[in-house]
């Protein structure tokens, strides 16, 4: 992604913390564990995990620019 893009990339003005978002993952994954065998309830928690910390990467890297090697 261009520095353009990623200038006016409406995932910059998201007012969250990477690490608040991993924390709330870690959260979500505990309350899957809890919902063992409820198959839609892991799922729902498990995909909303993964997409905190997707973002928590994402802005992390882009938006703080603290890009890892």
């Amino acid at each position: 992604m261009g520095m353009f893009a990623r200038m006016i990339s409406p995932l910059r003005r998201i007012d969250a913390k990477p690490d608040d978002l991993v924390a709330e993952a870690y959260d979500l994954l505990l309350r899957a564990e809890e919902n063992h065998g409820v198959w839609a309830a892991m799922n729902a928690y498990t995909g909303m995990a993964s997409v905190k910390i997707q973002l928590a990467q994402y802005l992390q890297e882009h938006r703080d620019g603290k890009a890892k090697s």
